[in-house]
């Protein structure tokens, strides 16, 4: 059958009679649909709103029209138009996917236009018109009990209209390309999430075997517009107002609906996939229907996007899987690439063409993906690009921030490190830089995590680590904003740890700063808190080993007594004495730390903020808080601390 356009003398854009056939044939969605939306929004409010009991102050009525509206506004909303309007669009646009039915209303008397866009209002009406009818439900519902507020339902209502304005669209857009009912929801939900998958996948796949690899930056914010549930689901939000009021509790006074903005920015991508499916259809081959691809061009899209997502996806998995049993690096990867991008592109071609064998006229494109995947991989793995190698310069670093790995003693110490200072920064240049130079070291992972077992007196044993690794991050933010990430297993011993210019050496000599351990404990901005009054000391304890009881018992440090352990914590951070981080579980390690901690408790003025704790290790080193301690009466001859050493001898003495 040769494609026609049809045509109409009548210059008529939309069809009543059309229209009502529509919501007659299909009137189980747009009635599911209302149905759903009038149990949660009028039908809810009425059933508890005779509830005697409040929430944060106010009655359940009161509560259901300023915050849960909105709530469901941020939250429900999105997924019950981008469901809804996948069915409206398989629906309306459903005659296209079969020859006989495409063939009969193209032979009528009707503009191709015409018939777009009588069907396309169809579908819209499907979502539109029942949330009309429930925000008038619910308005006259909280009218009648006296909790009208009407700028929250308009808030619902606009995000139901525009939401459902573009996911309709996208899904209508998509309705052009194929010729089958069931590839529609396989693109339309891939579609979906396709940006942010893919980046996943390709961040996966470099990770595996590039050096220092995490991702590239400026393609996460990118890869989320792209991928509408995951970009509308990080910014619609809700921002609380309370007010304090008597010992009952604070009341909410506001609610704020945050990403109205984003909302907007994608009815406009509506409008614009609404005319450029208007234009599909106008061009579309009506010989098209039961095929999964129609648009000749593209095809090639649909063939190589199936090959990249198999081979990203199920290469890569099966690499994951056998990767311990393999040799290192991006060549063993490639063959999973190969192998499954092949068999990827040519299920494809199988789809488009509607049959099995397809080798023999395929085979070329095949070959260009395979070679496509080779060259990637042969970039990456040679450094070609210079990433591997890349260090930023000194005076381009705005600021810095260090993740080092779990460190000990594990106390509230053990934290990412930021910082601005020169000094700062060049140091982390430094470390990241010994840790390429020492790159083969660090990938090999010959050293492992080791132990020594050492025998002492009474035929006690205690394990002391010899070797060991950390996950180290570095992540720069550089003049004009942007942002260098990297991440590395960095492997180290006793000797590397000895010397200065190694990155083990490096890195232990950043964690040993005393002006980093203060910042750890005792951050500028917990300070500013204090100082204000937002945030206050409420308590120090300890827990001591009593002789006498044979056991562990808490002890608080009398208020009188609180800020001068505090000053006196500090003093010792200053001088190196506390704070002191370990990369590995050695005899220093377990002969200097104790093994309980200082317990410092902080307060918010919010009651609703609550309370959190500091835990600082106490060390052998720190002389000034343990006297401090001593002349508080919570230190004496019968009540001790004990190192962690002696606490691991009495363990592997209790434990065999």
């Amino acid at each position: 059958m040769r494609s026609a356009t049809s045509s109409s003398e009548r210059i008529r854009r939309f069809y009543p009679a059309l229209w009502k056939k529509n919501m007659a044939r299909f009137w189980p969605i747009w009635v599911v649909y209302g149905l759903g939306w009038m149990v949660g929004m009028p039908m809810n409010l009425l059933l508890n709103a005779q509830s005697s009991g409040t929430i944060s102050g106010l009655s359940f009525a009161q509560y259901f029209a300023q915050s849960t509206v909105r709530e469901l506004a941020a939250s429900s909303t999105m997924m019950t138009t981008l469901c809804f309007a996948l069915l409206a669009a398989m629906a309306v646009f459903s005659y296209l996917y079969n020859s006989r039915s495409v063939a009969f209303f193209h032979a009528l008397p009707l503009r191709r236009e015409d018939l777009f866009l009588t069907n396309y209002l169809s579908g819209l009406s499907f979502l539109v018109l029942p949330a009309a009818a429930v925000f008038l439900v619910t308005l006259l519902s909280e009218l009648g009990l006296g909790a009208l507020d009407l700028r929250g339902l308009l808030v619902w209502l606009l995000a139901q209209v525009l939401l459902s304005f573009f996911f309709f669209s996208f899904a209508a857009f998509l309705a052009m390309f194929t010729g089958h009912i069931l590839a529609l929801p396989a693109f339309y939900g891939i579609l979906n999430g396709l940006a942010v998958g893919l980046l996943y996948l390709v961040n996966q796949v470099l990770s595996s075997f590039v050096y220092g690899y995490v991702n590239v930056g400026r393609l996460n914010e990118l890869c989320l517009w792209l991928s509408p549930p995951f970009r509308l689901g990080d910014a619609l939000a809700l921002e609380y107002e309370w007010q304090e009021v008597t010992a009952q509790g604070d009341r909410l006074t506001q609610v704020q609906f945050h990403g109205m903005g984003t909302i907007f920015i994608y009815a406009l991508v509506g409008l614009v996939l609404t005319a450029a499916a208007l234009y599909i259809y106008r061009r579309r081959h009506l010989e098209g229907a039961g095929d999964v691809v129609t648009v000749a061009w593209t095809k090639p899209i649909f063939r190589y996007g199936v090959g990249v997502c198999a081979a990203l996806s199920v290469g890569q998995f099966l690499y994951q899987f056998f990767r311990y049993s393999l040799p290192k690096g991006g060549w063993p990867l490639l063959g999973f690439l190969v192998v499954w991008g092949a068999a990827g592109y040519f299920v494809a071609e199988m789809l488009i063409q509607k049959k099995f064998w397809v080798f023999r006229g395929s085979w070329k494109g095949c070959v260009a993906l395979c070679l496509a995947f080779t060259a990637l991989i042969a970039v990456m793995e040679l450094d070609l690009t210079g990433f591997e190698r890349r260090v930023p310069e000194a005076d381009r670093v705005v600021s810095v921030s260090l993740y080092p790995g779990s460190n000990a003693p594990y106390d509230s110490g053990d934290n990412t490190i930021a910082s601005t200072d020169p000094q700062m920064i060049e140091a982390v240049i430094a470390l990241h830089q010994a840790m390429i130079d020492e790159q083969s070291i660090h990938e090999s992972d010959e050293l492992g995590s080791n132990y020594e077992t050492r025998y002492l007196a009474g035929a006690q044993r205690i394990d002391v680590q010899t070797a060991g690794s950390s996950r180290v991050e570095l992540t720069y933010t550089l003049i004009g904003g942007d942002v260098m990430q990297r991440s590395y297993d960095i492997h180290y011993d006793t000797e590397s740890l000895a010397d200065p210019a190694s990155a083990a050496g490096r890195l232990d000599a950043i964690l040993n700063r005393p002006e980093v351990i203060l910042k750890q404990y005792f951050p500028t901005e917990r300070e500013e808190l204090l100082a204000e009054g937002t945030l206050r000391l409420t308590g120090i304890s300890l827990d001591v080993y009593n002789t006498e009881q044979n056991q562990y018992e808490t002890y608080p440090i009398p208020v009188g007594w609180r800020e001068e352990l505090i000053q006196a914590i500090k003093d010792d951070i200053g001088r190196g004495d506390l704070g002191r981080r370990y990369l590995l579980e050695d005899m220093e390690r377990l002969e200097n730390c104790y093994y309980t901690d200082l317990q410092i408790t902080y307060e918010w003025s919010d009651p609703e903020k609550g309370s959190y704790m500091v835990r600082i290790t106490l060390q052998t080193t720190a002389s000034e808080t343990l006297d401090t301690l001593r002349e508080a009466g919570i230190l004496d001859d019968t009540h001790i601390l004990k190192t962690q050493f002696m606490q691991n001898v009495i363990d592997t003495a209790s434990y065999g």
